[in-house]
Parts: C-alpha cells; sequence; structure tokens
C-alpha cells in the first residue's frame, strides 16, 4: 500500500471512530497532541504579529483557510513594502520558504497570494526575520496571523465541520449602509509608492519560462518608470471616474473591463495601469487578488450607464 493510500486510510478510520467530516479527520491527525498552537509561538524581536484582516474571515474564505492549514500546517501571511530592491528582498523570503521561483513547481514550497500579503509556513517566520535583518530591511516586513477556521461561527462553516448552528445569532444589517466618500486625492507618487508592483500594464509582471530574477525587476523598473510618465493622463482620468461613477462599498468592476469603457468614452487609448492608478488616486475601495487586474467599488448602474452611452454614440 502507498504511503498516500494508508494516509487516506488511516483519516477515514478517524472520521469514522469520531464522526467528523473528512477534511477535519484530516486536520486532527496532522496536527499532534502535544503540538503548540501557533498563537503561543513567541515572534522573534522585532517582529509583530498583527491580526488577521477582515476580508479574510468571510465564510467563502474559510474553507481555503481550513484546508491549506491542513495540508501545511500553522500559516502566517507576510508583505514587503516599499519598491526599492523589492524583488530582491521578496527573493530572499521566498527562499526561506523553498518558494524560489527557479525551483519546479512540484518543489517550491507554500507561497500563495493573497491580495497584498503571500501566505506560507508560520514555521518560516524566524528565518524570513532573519534574512531581512541581515539586509537592512526587517522594518519593511509586515506579518498577520491568518483566521482560525476551525473556530469560526458561520452557518455554512459550522455544517461543513458537522457542527449545529449556533442558536440565536441572526444577522443584523443596518438599515442604510455606510455610504464611501471620496477623499483629498494622493499624487500618482504617492500611490506607486503605496503600490510598489503597480506599473503601466496593470500589477506585476507577466512571467516567462527561463525569466531570471534580475530580468524581472529590469521589466517592473521599466513599467513603472513608463506609468510615471502618465502622470496628467492618469489625474485627467481619475477626475473624469470621480464625475461620472459613483463608489460603492465592494470592489465588483474589474480594471480590464473599465479601461474600456473609459477608452470608449473619452475617445483615447487607456492602459490598465492608468486606469488601476486613476482609480487608486480617486479613492475607490479595491481589491487586488492576483495577476495583473484589479477590482473596483464602483457602481455597477452608472458603469451600465456609460457603456451604453459609448454605443450609442
Amino acid at each position: 500500500m502507498t504511503r498516500n493510500r494508508r494516509r487516506k486510510t488511516a483519516i477515514r478510520a478517524r472520521q469514522a471512530e469520531t464522526g467528523t467530516p473528512y477534511l477535519v479527520a484530516r486536520r486532527q491527525l496532522a496536527e499532534p497532541a502535544s503540538a503548540a498552537p501557533a498563537s503561543a509561538i513567541k515572534p522573534p524581536a522585532g517582529v509583530e504579529i498583527l491580526p488577521p484582516l477582515a476580508s479574510w474571515t468571510r465564510p467563502h474564505d474559510c474553507r481555503w483557510w481550513a484546508e491549506t492549514t491542513a495540508a501545511h500546517g500553522p500559516l502566517m501571511a507576510v508583505t514587503i513594502s516599499g519598491a526599492d530592491r523589492w524583488w530582491e528582498l521578496d527573493d530572499l523570503a521566498r527562499e526561506v520558504a523553498g518558494a524560489i521561483q527557479d525551483r519546479p513547481a512540484q518543489e517550491r514550497g507554500l507561497w500563495t497570494n493573497h491580495g497584498r500579503y503571500y501566505v506560507t509556513k508560520r514555521e518560516h517566520l524566524a528565518g524570513i526575520a532573519a534574512a531581512l535583518d541581515a539586509a537592512g530591511a526587517l522594518p519593511r516586513l509586515t506579518v498577520r496571523a491568518v483566521p482560525d477556521a476551525s473556530r469560526c461561527e458561520h452557518t455554512s462553516c459550522r455544517r461543513r465541520r458537522g457542527e449545529p448552528p449556533v442558536q440565536g445569532t441572526a444577522i443584523r444589517r443596518p438599515a442604510t449602509p455606510p455610504s464611501v466618500v471620496f477623499g483629498p486625492m494622493p499624487s500618482l507618487t504617492e500611490v506607486m509608492e503605496q503600490h510598489p508592483l503597480l506599473t503601466y500594464f496593470g500589477f506585476g509582471v507577466s512571467w516567462r519560462r527561463g525569466q531570471t530574477a534580475e530580468e524581472r525587476r529590469a521589466e517592473l523598473a521599466d513599467g513603472r518608470t513608463m506609468l510615471a510618465r502618465y502622470e496628467d493622463s492618469v489625474r485627467e482620468i481619475a477626475d473624469w471616474l470621480r464625475d461620472n461613477v459613483t463608489p460603492i462599498k465592494t470592489p465588483t468592476v474589474g480594471s480590464y473591463g473599465m479601461k474600456h469603457v473609459v477608452e470608449n468614452t473619452i475617445g483615447r487609448y487607456v492602459s490598465n495601469g492608468e486606469l488601476i492608478a486613476a482609480a487608486l488616486i480617486a479613492g475607490y475601495p479595491h481589491r487586488h487578488i492576483d495577476g495583473p487586474n484589479a477590482d473596483f467599488g464602483m457602481s455597477a448602474r452608472d458603469v451600465d450607464r456609460l457603456r451604453k452611452a459609448a454605443r450609442t454614440a
């Protein structure tokens, strides 16, 4: 019997013994009873572990957190701020986690993009902190804990774990949700400092087989230099967005589709990076999961109106 079959047999035996769902039984076997919880492990000097972001605790995220924790053990989320030497520092952290991109995919350690953060094993924190400290960049490291999906009280999550729903916990929603109000507009330089992967083409660079880290850094620098040249255009688009599209709290409108709406309305080419930078300057709520595009909190009614107006013009 192969090791994988033996593991599955053990999980099913545990499932039959305890009456728990398959994923819960797998997690119970993966976590030794004597192991200290992740929260009990003291972080290295100079590193503070912040609580999870509120957006990570939604019900549809819990299954991913539960499955990833069951497969890899205690997790954490890390990000490195600032654009200077970002690729070099990112490679240092990846190397500690065994996730350097030059390694074959099947041999890489866990290093999964989750918005601005990367999720990896909690056991790598000390090594990542030491590597960045040696490079003089420890203050640029931000670490967050991840949600404990085995303890959440969402009805759907309790059902998945084979637990009864919590009684008397009806969700109370405000009669009128608070509106999003535009604030002062930052400069393009400030936005690019806050988003070190933002370029003329969107977030990050396209991955190509055989491409070195130095080539990726050069491509990223070229894309950011190119975006900086379009500051007047970006500001013009930001003003236009504020005048024509109402902000909402939930990011649902994709940047790539929205750039075409702007192009068809103002009558000239707009790059994906210009649109993203303009929306960030304007102050729309945003979400970037992976790839070059981002989602923004823009009124779907206003976007549909602009699309129809462009088609009939």
